[in-house]
Parts: structure tokens; sequence; C-alpha cells
């Protein structure tokens, strides 16, 4: 007599879900009658163990005891629920919500969603160009004289205003290059460098605008950066 044992089959893998943990918020900060069910500002940080979500006055009951936070990852869309409990009075309050969602990461996310609210969005940017890190750019790079006359930063794009002398502003290629180097002091401080490589001489002098991606100059674990550049500085708060 010969005895068989059929094979058992496999369970289909379930994509293991990412985890919330070090869930912390304030006490209430304030009290109002009325919500607007929006919050100050949503800080984003991705880190080597997944991302760490902070939203500063972030409205909540006047009861409320906790935050509850649930999420699901599909297709690169990271959709994020965040609500306070409590509600048996009429009060809202603000508080200070952050926590981490283990396992995600910035090269797997595309867009991150706060009850419905598009708060990142990868690689989206109306910048002109994106900065270049780079120590052998920063100091091989075609260093035409170039002479920043205003600066100004909204969300992640640099906007630089600036004058040289060349044949047209047309013909001008400007690289925005920063030397990979990060001084530590508060706050920290990088070194760029606008690069221009004009196509022809001439005596006249032109000035022309330009906005860059400097989302990748953040540093982690700071909120702030201080950019010198080419003889000017402006502070990235981020």
């Amino acid at each position: 007599m010969t005895v068989a044992c059929a094979k058992k089959e496999q369970e289909p893998q379930v994509p293991k879900e990412p985890q919330v943990s070090n869930v912390n918020w304030t006490p209430c900060m304030q009290g109002i009658l009325k919500s607007s069910g929006l919050w100050d500002k949503v800080v984003i940080e991705f880190t080597d163990k997944g991302v760490n979500i902070t939203c500063f006055n972030f409205e909540v009951y006047c009861d409320f005891t906790t935050v509850n936070v649930t999420h699901t990852f599909v297709n690169g869309v990271l959709n994020i629920t965040q609500q306070g409990d409590g509600g048996e009075v009429d009060c809202i309050c603000s508080t200070d919500v952050s926590y981490t969602i283990n396992g995600i990461f910035k090269n797997e996310v595309n867009v991150i969603l706060i009850n419905g609210v598009q708060v990142y969005c990868h690689n989206q940017s109306n910048c002109d160009k994106d900065v270049i890190i780079s120590a052998d750019e920063y100091e091989n790079a075609p260093n035409h004289p170039i002479s920043i006359i205003d600066m100004k930063i909204k969300g992640n794009c640099l906007k630089i205003k600036f004058s040289a002398s060349g044949c047209s502003g047309d013909n001008w290629i400007v690289e925005l290059i920063d030397s990979g180097m990060i001084a530590e002091s508060l706050p920290c401080q990088r070194m760029l460098r606008l690069s221009l490589n004009d196509i022809g001489i001439c005596d006249a002098y032109f000035e022309n605008e330009m906005s860059f991606n400097i989302e990748d100059l953040q540093i982690q674990g700071n909120h702030s950066v201080l950019l010198n550049i080419s003889g000017q500085s402006i502070l990235y708060e981020y």
C-alpha cells in the first residue's frame, strides 16, 4: 500500500502593510468655536526607516485624548487619514501631531494625501531647472562673470534674477551648482554658485531670471538651511 500526501497549496502573498509608529501630539493649544478643517503647515521627512510626518496646528475637538492615524499605500499614492477622537463638545482646538510610517521610502512615493488634501508630490515642480549637487561641477563648471540682483524662494523653487555680459540672454546656459558640502552651524549652510556659459563674446549687459528646484538641498533632521550662492545668502525653510 502506498500512501501519498497532497501538496499543500501556497497561500497568496499579501504585501506587508507599513505600520504607523511614534504617534505624538501636543495638548490643546487654542480653543475656537468653528473649524476650517485644515492645518498651518505639514513637514515631511524621509529617513532610512520610512517617512516622518508632522502637522502643525491640526484641528481636533477640545475633549480629544488621542489622534488616530490610518493609511493606505497603493501605486505610489500614500493616503493618510488622521482624526482626533472626542466630539462631545462644540469647541475645536489645535494640536501638533507627528508620526512615522515605517517602510515607505522617497523613491517609492509619488503623492501623499492627508485627509484628502495633497501635501506632497514627487518631482512636482514649476521650476525651470533642478539644482546640481556635484563637487566636481562646483569646481570646474563654466564661470562666466555673473551678478545676482535678487533671490526669492516660494515652496521648493528658488527664483534668481541676475545679470551678465553677453551677446544675447537667449544664449545663456545657466546652472545652479551645490558643492555637496554642509557646514555645521545654526542653521546649517551650503555653498553654491551660478554657472554661466555664454555662447558668444560681446560687451552688452543683459538681465535674466531663472528658477531652480532646491528640494534636494534639504538636510535630514533640519527644517532650514542657509544657502550661500555666489556671494549672497538666502534662508531656505521647509
